[in-house]
């Protein structure tokens, strides 16, 4: 039997006792007689042990089964049992260890066979550049600036070397819409150049047609074997710095469409985070409903859920770091490519999980539960 058991039945019993008082004592100011209350109450000092046993004996004679919470506290009172109930961390079980090593060798699985899986990936996104509506989508993204490729923008890895293309810069994307201008940066030998190129682009009336056909042009290009480059590589190929210009536009060329880019080093590792996601998640919410017949989580269990996806999260996130480390050392001659198998998505998560993880036990340590005289002091005053 659990301490929360106790806790809710002592509760429950106090506040009967309480109504019954609270009764007889209402009937006997308005002038009536009320009925003797049973002799249940006791002068002595109690441990908290004694007085459950105490208060349990008197609800089997009372025939006091259910416990009704609701009644027994105020909200301030609730709000405080909350906070006191927050701070009592579940353990682990067994059930628990074993979902999360469920979830971890998926999770390590999908690292191992990441080059796999993307070409997968990269085959049923391909498909869907056969459909009708993404054949209308590239149909209206076509004449835009940012798809420009003269001297010096052409190429398969025509797509790092154009802002219009880079997810991080959406502003300078729709200004060259807008404007009906490319505007890019082109190195000679060492040089920079600032390129302008108008005056042969379809014209748009609208910031909100403009973002319209940058999404339909977008969505046209993530479907292609290149897809499009990780948010932030045009800018590192516009910065002074030729080493970080030749990585940008080597790791995103790759080599027979396996670089870098958003479906490879975004999209696809995001199936192991969902994957993680929906087996903790369920495994939590199962439990939860089996125990009380709601899939809601109280505060105690939201906390043991991010403890589990943590722990699952970090040990998807050092096998792909060993992975990308091992290719790095030992097997790829272009070093550059082993970052295609850093798992972004779940370093980031590991990041959010472990901030959720540290406020919750800051929490618990800062709800103190208040001792028996100051909830007797409250009662008095």
């Amino acid at each position: 039997m659990s301490m929360d058991d106790t806790v809710d039945r002592n509760l429950d019993t106090l506040s009967r006792r309480l109504a019954e008082l609270e009764s007889a004592t209402d009937t006997a100011l308005a002038g009536g007689v009320p009925d003797p209350l049973p002799e249940n109450d006791t002068t002595e000092h109690l441990s908290y042990a004694e007085l459950t046993a105490t208060n349990d004996l008197l609800r089997t004679q009372r025939g006091w089964t259910a416990i009704d919470l609701d009644a027994a506290l105020t909200p301030d009172e609730w709000a405080g049992f909350d906070r006191w109930r927050a701070r009592q961390r579940i353990e682990w079980d067994r059930d628990d260890v074993l979902a999360v090593g469920f979830a971890t060798v998926l999770g390590v699985a999908a690292v191992w066979y990441d080059t796999a899986i993307d070409g997968t990936v990269a085959k049923g996104l391909g498909s869907t550049r056969k459909t009708g509506w993404m054949r209308a989508w590239e149909r209206a993204g076509k004449r835009l600036p940012i798809d420009y490729t003269g001297p010096g923008f052409g190429g398969r890895a025509h797509r790092v070397r154009s802002p219009g293309h880079d997810l991080a810069r959406p502003f300078e994307a729709l200004r060259q819409i807008r404007a009906g201008e490319f505007r890019g940066v082109r190195w000679d030998y060492g040089d920079k150049y600032d390129v302008t190129v108008g005056g042969r682009f379809r014209e748009v009336d609208s910031l909100a047609e403009a973002l319209v056909l940058w999404a339909q042009h977008l969505a046209a290009d993530v479907v292609t074997p290149m897809s499009l480059p990780l948010p932030g590589s045009s800018w590192l190929y516009e910065l002074d710095n030729r080493a970080l210009r030749k990585f940008a536009h080597e790791v995103y060329l790759g080599t027979a469409g396996n670089g870098l880019n958003v479906r490879s080093g975004l999209l696809t590792p995001s199936l192991s985070v969902i994957t993680t996601e929906v087996i903790l998640r369920t495994h939590v919410h199962a439990r939860a409903y089996a125990a009380t017949g709601s899939a809601r989580l109280d505060v105690r269990e939201q906390a043991r859920r991010n403890e589990l996806l943590l722990a699952a999260h970090s040990l998807v996130g050092a096998a792909s770091a060993g992975k990308t480390l091992a290719r790095m050392i030992v097997l790829d001659d272009r070093k550059g490519m082993a970052l295609r198998h850093v798992n972004v998505p779940v370093l980031l998560r590991m990041g959010c999980l472990a901030v959720e993880v540290a406020h919750d036990r800051r929490t618990r340590s800062r709800a103190v539960a208040r001792d028996w005289d100051e909830l007797a002091t409250g009662l008095l005053w």
